[in-house]
C-alpha cells in the first residue's frame, strides 16, 4: 500500500539515466507483511519522524488495534517523487523480521522486476511486482534480521526498476537509511505495546 495519495511519476523523465543491469540473484520468497487499511473517514497518521523515515499509523480507533509502519518518499535526481517504500516489522516467531512495500509507477516495467541492494553490495535481490493499481506497481518483500542489521548499520540502499520506454536502461532509486534504526526500533516498540495491549483486552 502507498500512505501518499499519488506519486508523481518521474520514470519517463529518469530513463535517460544510465545504470548497471540488474544482477539476478535468487529472490527470497515475499512475505505477507501486515497492510494497513485506513477506513473512509479517516487517513493514516504520521506518529514520529527519525531523520529520513516516518512513522505512518492507522487511525486511532476505539476497540482496535492500531498498526504502523515506517515510511520514505523516494524521490530521482531531480528531487521528483518517483516511488515508496515502507516496512513493517512483524511479531517473534514470524518467518521473516519484516515486511517491505515498495510502490513505481505505472511506466514501470513490469517483467525485469524491482532490484534492490544495500550499500554497495555486489548483488541485488530481484522481486516480483505483485499488483498495479491507480497509484502505482507494488512488490512486497520479506527481509531477513540480517537484511535490518545491515541496513541499521549502512548509510543507503537502492531499488532498481526499469521503464518500459527504455528497459535496457534501469533507473537507480536511493533509499535513505539516516535514521533508520530509530525508526525501526520505535516500530518493534509500537507492535510490542500493540500485542500486549490486545492480550490484556482478551
Amino acid at each position: 500500500m502507498t500512505f501518499r495519495s499519488t506519486l508523481v511519476s518521474g520514470l519517463l523523465g529518469a530513463a535517460i539515466v544510465t545504470a548497471p543491469a540488474l544482477a539476478q540473484d535468487t529472490a527470497t520468497p515475499p512475505a505477507d507483511a501486515p497492510v494497513i487499511t485506513p477506513n473512509d473517514q479517516a487517513e493514516p497518521v504520521i506518529a514520529a519522524t527519525h531523520r529520513d523515515w516516518q512513522i505512518v499509523c492507522s487511525p486511532e480507533i476505539e476497540g482496535q488495534p492500531q498498526s504502523c509502519e515506517m515510511y520514505q518518499l523516494l524521490r530521482d535526481n531531480t528531487n521528483s517523487p518517483i516511488a515508496e517504500i515502507s516496512i513493517a516489522a512483524l511479531p517473534l516467531g514470524a518467518e521473516f523480521a519484516a515486511g517491505a512495500t515498495v510502490t513505481t509507477p505505472l511506466e514501470t516495467f513490469l517483467p525485469t522486476g524491482l532490484g534492490f541492494r544495500i550499500g554497495t553490495e555486489e548483488n541485488m535481490r530481484v522481486e516480483a511486482f505483485r499488483v498495479c493499481t491507480v497509484v502505482g506497481c507494488v512488490v512486497r518483500m520479506g527481509m531477513s534480521a540480517d537484511e535490518i542489521d545491515r541496513m541499521k548499520a549502512g548509510t543507503t540502499a537502492t531499488v532498481m526498476i526499469a521503464p518500459f520506454i527504455a528497459i535496457d536502461r534501469p533507473v537507480e532509486i536511493t533509499v535513505s537509511l539516516a535514521g533508520f534504526t530509530a525508526a525501526y526500533d520505535d516500530l518493534q516498540t509500537r507492535l510490542a505495546a500493540a500485542a500486549a495491549a490486545a492480550r490484556a483486552g482478551q
